[in-house]
């Protein structure tokens, strides 16, 4: 898998993965992120959404009054993304293209990467060309914002996990089962899916995806390695919520040196 991708959810899963998502708090998130901005780059306009999935931060950061571009490598999911915006009316350049893929060159003053996104980057020179590709894309002293699980909720012994999501379309039954490589520093999780459709065809699948473990001062470090400076990290979605050992999620805004 790239690792400016999403590939899980390209193909059959791509349509359910708003309804496995439907614990995110994105209207909490993207104002947080809001304020992030205004804080950050006052009077900012043209967004860069890596990896925006269905386009649920897209939209209300577009309902602000933000220019945004949205990327994604899965076709599938930007489908669904655009079926959204035209139900409401709304305007953003989504396109289908990986991050390493895009030929802007310093044309956004905001870029963020929300939705755990970053953990798919598991090595040092995915890293590399992660934050080198941000840096090309951003104006000069634009802002980078990413979220990422916190490492201490990764490193912990996970035993096997069933969820059901439901709604008036589908049943989905996931189970998961997941081990540490400590060698690689990465959280190797399996997923098998049982779908059943309105019709009460029954569908399964399978998926499979390795989540680094980051902890704030190895990405503090890491994105002031490559560029980033006045570095601020958050214990959440508010800017009020310090690091800590239990946070649950770490979120880091950078400005581009």
């Amino acid at each position: 898998m790239s690792a400016f991708s999403q590939s899980m959810f390209e193909g059959q899963l791509a349509r359910y993965y708003d309804l496995m998502h439907k614990h995110r708090n994105y209207r909490r998130e993207s104002e947080f992120q809001h304020k992030i901005v205004q804080k950050m780059c006052p009077g900012a306009n043209r967004i860069l959404d890596v990896c925006c999935g269905t386009g649920e931060h897209a939209i209300r950061m577009a309902q602000a009054g933000y220019t945004v571009t949205g990327i994604d490598a899965s076709q599938e999911m930007l489908g669904i993304a655009r079926k959204k915006i035209s139900a409401k009316r709304l305007r953003i350049d989504f396109r289908c293209s990986e991050l390493s893929n895009l030929d802007f060159s310093e044309e956004f003053e905001v870029a963020y990467c929300l939705g755990y996104t970053f953990l798919y980057m598991t090595t040092y020179s995915s890293l590399a060309g992660f934050f080198e590709k941000i840096r090309e894309v951003l104006l000069p002293s634009g802002v980078l914002i990413l979220d990422f699980l916190n490492g201490w909720s990764l490193v912990e012994e996970h035993s096997k996990h069933k969820d059901v999501y439901r709604d008036e379309k589908a049943t989905i039954r996931r189970f998961q089962q997941s081990h540490l490589d400590r060698t690689r520093r990465v959280r190797h999780v399996e997923f098998f899916y049982v779908i059943e459709d309105g019709s009460g065809k029954v569908t399964t699948v399978s998926a499979e995806e390795d989540l680094r473990i980051f902890f704030e001062d190895e990405v503090t470090m890491l994105m002031g390695s490559h560029g980033f400076c006045e570095l601020r990290a958050f214990g959440g979605y508010s800017v009020d919520s310090p690091v800590t050992d239990s946070s649950g999620v770490v979120v880091i805004a950078g400005r581009k040196r």
